[in-house]
């Protein structure tokens, strides 16, 4: 897909701004009732028409997320483009200061690119991010790990008829602020887990308690679940015809490059996919608890609603013969108002 076909989409507005270095792309796929949701991640200066349909489609993929969890919002994403000597505290300043002039419609996290601390420093000109650490709410990811935890139950429970994580085994792509917490949570409950990552450091926790697989190789390990939890669109027409999962469950954003087609490979595969955007709602629920002055422990309570959704997902997918992303699409459609 082209720029031209990219901007051709249904979106409410895809907006380009900057202020100095931070060059930004905000795509508004519904406004919902006036406040939006979308996460906030960082690509390389050069990324182009990839930074449009990241855009693009993690908004999209925002609206059915929040549709799920029968939330008001519409859904936003942003893009921003790294410079080429880094970030800096005025980059992340600037950053702020455009979601600020956004006046409070984009509600956003931080997403691919950024770390904590960044976070730390963008809300220094803006009040408008969530989810910041050493805040009461504190980081999304833990929230959103347990979610992915309770749609692997789900997920294990439709392929296997039993939702039991000891003894089953599991490929974790990425150990960030989701991957790092569903690696010791499924250690914790008995799981057999392998971890990769391209940041070194980040495998060290786990060098005794898990086995250490190149990011090539991480996909296509035989195991019972594999959970992306970087970079978007690694499965694809590609991967696919490699992969030797039964299940696909994972905290990444737009894990299939062609959600049509990519789709419509997995299950004539044979391999159950949960989709993205229901699976890891955690974050989203999370941030919503934030904006309505709720408590954390709330968006906890309410996980379950991922594995329920999940189980409506697969049984419509099951009876209808279609894909679960064409599943989970015509439920949430039937949602969306605006």
């Amino acid at each position: 897909m082209n720029l031209q076909d990219l901007l051709q989409t249904k979106h409410k507005e895809i907006i380009f701004k900057q202020k100095d270095q931070a060059r930004m792309i905000l795509a508004y796929h519904t406004y919902g009732n006036g406040i939006c949701f979308g996460g906030i991640r960082l690509l390389d200066s050069k990324a182009g028409e990839k930074a449009v349909k990241d855009a693009v489609r993690l908004s999209e993929a925002m609206t059915y997320k929040l549709a799920f969890i029968n939330a008001p919002y519409g859904g936003c994403k942003a893009v921003v483009f790294e410079p080429i000597a880094g970030k800096s505290d005025q980059f992340l300043h600037d950053i702020g200061t455009l979601i600020e002039e956004e006046k409070g419609r984009f509600i956003p996290a931080i997403d691919f690119g950024f770390e904590p601390d960044d976070a730390k420093i963008i809300r220094e000109t803006t009040k408008y991010i969530f989810a910041i650490k050493d805040s009461e709410f504190g980081q999304s990811g833990v929230t959103t790990a347990y979610g992915v935890v309770e749609g692997i139950k789900a997920s294990l429970h439709q392929a296997y008829g039993s939702d039991t994580i000891k003894g089953k085994s599991f490929a974790i792509q990425g150990l960030g602020s989701v991957g790092s917490i569903l690696a010791q949570e499924l250690i914790t409950l008995g799981g057999i887990v392998s971890v990769s990552d391209v940041d070194e450091a980040k495998l060290d926790p786990f060098r005794n308690s898990a086995s250490i697989v190149s990011p090539i190789q991480i996909p296509y390990l035989e195991v019972d679940v594999f959970a992306p939890c970087g970079p978007a669109y690694i499965i694809n027409q590609n991967s696919i015809p490699n992969l030797r999962c039964r299940i696909i469950a994972g905290g990444a954003n737009c894990q299939l490059e062609d959600e049509i087609a990519d789709d419509q490979r997995l299950q004539e595969k044979g391999i159950l996919i949960a989709p993205d955007y229901v699976i890891n709602a955690g974050g989203v629920m999370q941030g919503i608890e934030e904006l309505t002055g709720g408590h954390p422990e709330k968006a906890i309570q309410r996980l379950d609603l991922i594995a329920d959704n999940l189980m409506r997902i697969y049984a419509i997918s099951k009876q209808q013969g279609k894909g679960t992303y064409a599943a989970a699409k015509e439920i949430a459609l039937s949602k969306i108002k605006n």
